[in-house]
């Protein structure tokens, strides 16, 4: 059940932040390049910021482009939320947009990957 909502738009990118109890739940759809980077970045750390639990979860199932600009994004957002204590739970599904870069890069092995929102929620990685 969702209990807040926001949503932003670009051209390219559309970011919408969400509650689900005391889970901050960042979703983006459309493309993460050189242009949106900064945005995605942004959104992670204002999703930090809000979440009430020990985590936050970043939504890629809708992405449809993840560039290096984009990896590395993930990359140092990710190492910033395990700073804080608040890691990142990473909703990749069976989008191939996203996966493949992230296997690619290696960066598979160390994010933490989900294949559902719900999953992320339950603490249950992908297999």
């Amino acid at each position: 059940m969702t209990d807040h909502e926001q949503q932003s738009r670009t051209p390219d990118l559309r970011i919408e932040h969400r509650m689900i109890g005391d889970v901050a739940v960042v979703a983006i759809q459309g493309e993460v390049d050189g242009s949106t980077a900064n945005q995605l970045a942004d959104a992670v750390q204002t999703g930090l910021d809000r979440t009430r639990a020990l985590y936050c979860i970043l939504d890629l199932t809708d992405v449809e482009f993840l560039g290096g600009a984009g990896l590395q994004t993930l990359a140092a957002t990710n190492l910033e939320a395990a700073v804080r204590r608040e890691p990142l739970r990473i909703v990749v599904d069976a989008n191939r947009p996203v996966i493949r870069p992230l296997e690619i890069s290696g960066l598979e092995k160390i994010l933490a990957l989900y294949h559902t929102v719900e999953e992320a929620l339950a603490g249950e990685p992908e297999a």
